[in-house]
């Protein structure tokens, strides 16, 4: 099992509509961990990791995400393989107001 780390960024209409966890969910289904929050900008940001064809679903429920968003662009970068997963499970980070 190759292990692969990999950050995103969502663009489009991804905030307020159950996103986060829409992503988290995904994510502990698949076997995935990590975390996912809002940016300021609008967007929706996190780091994931997991095994290669696990990642590869995830990357694809990105695309989608839950009924009422409108993805319109996701951004990977930083992906590059792990000896061993940096985080335990997958956490919905809570932005500071």
């Amino acid at each position: 099992m190759t292990l692969k780390t990999v950050d995103f960024r969502v663009k489009g209409k991804v905030q307020g509509v159950f996103f986060r966890v829409f992503t988290r969910d995904t994510a502990q289904q698949l076997g995935v961990v990590g975390w996912v929050k809002n940016d300021p900008g609008g967007d929706v940001i996190g780091t994931a990791q997991g095994d290669e064809e696990a990642l590869a679903k995830f990357k694809e429920a990105l695309w989608k995400g839950p009924p009422h968003a409108n993805v319109t662009h996701v951004e990977f970068s930083n992906e590059a393989s792990l000896e061993r997963l940096q985080f335990q499970g997958f956490e919905k980070v809570r932005n500071h107001r």
